[in-house]
């Protein structure tokens, strides 16, 4: 199963965001809709990953922390640069994992 953040962020095109949880928790296609999760390489803070991707199973046991939903590629850069600044401005620096735990 998927982890997910518990208060994740969800873009303004998403609706039903509990309903396509769990599509993708059961690991169906759920098209146009992408996931932003903390990435694995430490150069990057953030990473933008279709959900579709997760259909694949070596992709879905591999998925870290999803911490935001969006619908469509545009929504989900929009996403990630509201929630860059929101980390930036409470803690004045980039460290989103220590941020969100502590959200």
């Amino acid at each position: 199963m998927l982890e997910w953040l518990a208060n994740y962020y969800t873009g303004d095109g998403v609706k039903n965001p509990r309903k396509i949880q769990s599509k993708i928790n059961a690991g169906k296609l759920v098209p146009g809709i992408y996931l932003l999760t903390l990435s694995a390489n430490p150069g990057n803070l953030l990473e933008i990953i279709p959900a579709a991707m997760l259909v694949q199973k070596s992709a879905y046991a591999l998925c870290p922390a999803i911490m935001g939903m969006a619908k469509g590629k545009d929504e989900a850069i929009d996403l990630a640069v509201e929630i860059l600044q929101e980390v930036y401005q409470a803690t004045g620096a980039f460290k989103v994992e220590e941020y969100l735990k502590n959200r």
